[in-house]
């Protein structure tokens, strides 16, 4: 059978369509018979299948952009299922902190979704858990391929898991930061649960103990759609402890890039990822953040060990404490000499290649 036809979603500046962009690359690096589309939504993409009939289809789906409501994104899939063989890589599965009435709707749609496909490709074990706890435990055929870093990154492993040349060679220390003026960034959109009032919240600690002269918290990106007033209410709860809070809008790749060198201290705050490129775009540039333990971050940690440094969320003063020391020790958030930023994208790549083999219907 040939390999599935890669269909890239959405608009590039979104996380989803950005990763299948990624994948789809270095699939076609791995194997030049890959063919790839890329289709501004999810209607065209029904639209080119129904047209051209490809025999194997693989798309990366996220409710969103997949339909206008969920039961429209299950319906979409099931109908792509049904014109080919598919296979999709599902993102943002739904979880308990989705709210108790969500997480059943959006049970019931990724439900829908994946068992309409051919197969099942999650990015983690914890997604793999989420899949099981919340969607339907006994799919068939489910591939775990974790994120894979780029290769062409600055820091980024140049080879794939396990070969010479698949770590940092050398720790490279950000800049050193002015030891009066604290400032954490985020990378990413701004929503509710990114973790920037927790940020917040224990940069007011600091400087309200005298630990720190002053403090800013920086969104690296702008508001989700739809959270332009969120932006509003983090300001206001900034003001109030004594805390700044920029953001910085949406930038373009090198500014974005250079941003991630800055004399600051990088924060992963999320306490509900299911998959998460910040992670690795700090990773990328040579930097070690500070990450709130999850299970998902768990298995990251364990899977690119010294990559990231946790604190725990639950535990009072845990994050103001790991800002504090980041900050006062900057060369902390800096990747140690020998780190491996493996499995990369070539990696992943071959994950699915291995994989498709494996299922071919």
């Amino acid at each position: 059978m040939p390999t599935p036809l890669c269909i890239v979603v959405g608009p590039p500046s979104h996380g989803v369509t950005a990763y299948a962009s990624d994948v789809a690359a270095s699939l076609i690096e791995a194997d030049p018979a890959v063919r790839r589309r890329d289709v501004a939504t999810a209607e065209l993409a029904e639209t080119l299948v129904a047209d051209e009939r490809p025999a194997r289809v693989h798309l990366h789906v996220t409710d969103k952009l997949f339909g206008s409501s969920l039961e429209d994104a299950a319906e979409r899939v099931e109908r792509l299922a049904a014109l080919t063989s598919l296979t999709v890589t599902l993102h943002d599965l739904p979880q308990p902190s989705d709210g108790e009435t969500a997480v059943h709707r959006r049970a019931a749609a990724y439900r829908r979704m994946a068992r309409a496909a051919h197969g099942v490709v999650v990015s983690s074990e914890h997604e793999r858990s989420l899949l099981a706890e919340h969607v339907d435990d006994a799919l068939p055929r489910v591939l775990v391929a974790p994120l894979g870093t780029r290769p062409g990154a600055p820091f980024a492993s140049a080879g794939s898991a396990g070969s010479a040349g698949s770590g940092v060679d050398s720790e490279s220390a950000p800049p050193a930061a002015d030891p009066s003026e604290l400032r954490v960034v985020i990378a990413g959109y701004v929503y509710p649960g990114k973790g920037h009032d927790d940020a917040i919240a224990a940069c007011g600690d600091l400087v309200r103990r005298g630990e720190a002269a002053s403090a800013t918290v920086v969104a690296l990106g702008g508001p989700s759609a739809g959270h332009e007033r969120d932006v509003e209410a983090l300001a206001s709860a900034a003001t109030a402890v004594g805390v700044r809070f920029e953001v910085t809008g949406r930038l373009g790749d090198e500014a974005y890039a250079a941003a991630f060198h800055a004399p600051v201290v990088p924060l992963v705050a999320h306490r509900h990822w299911s998959a998460s490129r910040s992670l690795l775009d700090w990773a990328e540039q040579g930097r070690r953040a500070v990450v709130a333990d999850t299970r998902y971050t768990r298995e990251m940690d364990a899977l690119r060990p010294g990559s990231i440094a946790l604190y725990d969320p639950e535990s009072d003063g845990a994050l103001a404490a790991a800002l504090l020391a980041a900050h006062r020790d900057p060369r902390s958030t800096a990747l140690p000499a020998g780190t491996s930023l493996a499995p990369t994208l070539d990696d992943t790549a071959a994950a699915h290649l291995a994989w498709w083999r494996e299922v071919a219907p």
